[in-house]
Parts: structure tokens; sequence; C-alpha cells
């Protein structure tokens, strides 16, 4: 058997398509900076070997994974190949009824929402029927990782509250979300502040899927007006934006999974995951487009997320 993948030989280097040896199963890689390197980190596949930790697991299992070369800059761990290393704590068994490409569009959005919101925002894990209440206000809500939160969120309990643009609102319906607005309307801020009032809610949490383009201070705004709150962003809240004191403000990071929250993504995705995609309280989301050709195109690929998506996630199939 051969390894083809997509290697990245240098610093902002473009692709390159190279054979590796197939890696073997083994304990957590160290922590080191290197190229080549191979890139990716949302996979789905069938299992070919086991490590002596993934006792859960066994051979022919179907799976998606969050591959972790991103932060532990070992190539076995990158998802553009034929062969990757998958770490146990981030992989979930799929149902039978999902394809791969389903399968291949959770890991990110899962673990980076997860984060999110479980640790960066405190909310507490589901036990039993206990619910939470209260509005949660989920921005970007078409994207991978918008649709992810307002999924979690609206299976936690929560009234979700959700900003998308008007043609994605009957999926973001879908998804779970009570209320959605469009960030076009000049008047989406007071739009949201209202219906949460009409509602008898108050917004307490809120998920920036977006980050960037004024819609962290937008964010900020309605929990302001709200009494104050927490929201939590995808990158870094601009330096030079105004923190009112009553928000508390920290941004997520999936790769947290395979580093210091080990146990938590092992609970995300070998349990809280592995259940909801059985019951059907998550669904793979948003829709997919896929790109043909393998391995060789995904430099293609990622020049098309370049341009810009809204509302699908890019999807690779191997033959």
């Amino acid at each position: 058997m051969s390894n083809i993948a997509a290697v990245i030989p240098e610093a902002k280097a473009r692709l390159q398509i190279q054979e590796r040896s197939i890696p073997k199963p083994q304990d957590d890689a160290p922590f080191i900076s290197k190229y080549p390197n191979v890139l990716g980190s949302d996979i789905s596949g069938t299992i070919e070997a086991l490590g002596p930790e993934a006792e859960r697991f066994k051979k022919g299992d179907r799976v998606t994974g969050y591959a972790s070369s991103l932060s532990n800059q070992d190539p076995n761990h990158g998802a553009f190949q034929q062969y990757t290393l998958l770490n146990h704590n981030a992989t979930a068994r799929i149902p039978d009824s999902m394809s791969f490409e389903e399968g291949a569009i959770l890991p990110m959005a899962v673990a980076t929402a997860g984060v999110g919101i479980f640790l960066n925002l405190g909310i507490p894990r589901p036990t039993g029927t206990q619910k939470q209440s209260g509005g949660f206000l989920v921005w970007g809500a078409s994207s991978s990782v918008g649709s992810a939160a307002v999924q979690i969120a609206q299976s936690l309990g929560y009234t979700v509250y959700a900003v998308a643009g008007p043609h994605h609102h009957s999926k973001t319906r879908e998804y779970g979300a009570s209320h959605v607005f469009d960030y076009n309307d000049s008047n989406v801020l007071t739009n949201i502040v209202n219906a949460a009032k009409e509602s008898d809610d108050i917004i307490k949490f809120a998920f920036d899927a977006i980050s960037e383009n004024g819609t962290p201070e937008q964010v900020v705004s309605v929990l302001e007006q709200q009494g104050g709150g927490k929201l939590v962003t995808t990158i870094p809240f601009p330096e030079t934006a105004k923190k009112p004191d009553n928000v508390e403000i920290s941004a997520t990071a999936a790769y947290r999974i395979n580093t210091d929250a080990k146990e938590f993504g092992a609970w995300l995705f070998n349990d809280f995951l592995e259940t909801s995609l059985v019951n059907k309280s998550f669904v793979p989301s948003p829709a997919i487009e896929k790109v043909e050709g393998g391995i060789a195109s995904v430099q293609k690929a990622l020049d098309l997320h370049r341009k810009g998506l809204s509302g699908k996630k890019l999807v690779i199939t191997l033959s």
C-alpha cells in the first residue's frame, strides 16, 4: 500500500503531491515545528490499525476525527493524505447511514464550537434531562462552526438567536435557531434585543463564528444591552475595540482537545458527538460541495476556499 499526501514543503508554499510511508499508530507525538508537513484537520474514513490506547475502537470502524498536525506539527497527523493518525480522544464513530463526506465536515466545527461553549463560556456538560434556559446568540450561524454552535446550544436547552444571510435562514432554523436575523439589516442589533425582550429572554452567552469586520463589536453591543455576559470568538477580539466591563471575552481554540483538554475532547467526540449523531440531535452542516480529483485537488480546494464560501463546506473524496 502507498500513502499519497498533499505536502506543504515550506512556509507559504503551494502544496505538492508526494508519496509518504504509512504512519503507525503510537502514543501522542511530541510538539515539533518543521517542514515539509501535511495539513488538514477534518477527516472521515475506516480504521485500518489501532494504537495501544484506542481500546474503544476496532479495525473497520467508520469514524470521523480531528487531525492534529496543526498543533503537534507531525505530518503523520495531517488529514490531507490517504492514511492519517488520529488521537482516540478526538475520534467518533459515525452511523452506517452517514456518508464519509458528511462525516468529514464535522470535526473542526464540533471541536471549535464545543471548546468555545463548554470551556470558554463555562457552560456545564449536559446531565440527564436537565436543560439550560435563556437566550444564546450565534453570529455567522450558517457557517460550519456557527451551525455547530447553533445545534449544540439548542440541544442544551437555550433559545438560539442566530444571525446569517437571508438565503440561509431556513436552514438555520432547521439547525435549531428560534429567531434568525439578517446581518445586512441596519437594525439587526435592535431587532435582536427587541426579540429577546418579547420572548422574556436574557441573552447572556454569545458565539461569534465570524469574528472580523466589526462582528465582535456588534455582538458585544447586544450583550452590553442585556446587562452583560460572555462572548467567545474564533479569533482574538480586536485590540482597538471597546471592551465593556460587564462582558467577558475569550477566543476558542479547537486544538485544545489534543493538548490541555484531552479529557474534554474524549467526552466531546467519544460521548457527546457519537450519541448526538445516533439520535440525530446533531446533523452534519452546512451543505457539502465536492471537489473532484482526490489528494491532487487539495490545492485547488484551498484556492476555492480562499475566494470565499457561504453556507457550504468543501469536501475531497479519495478513491
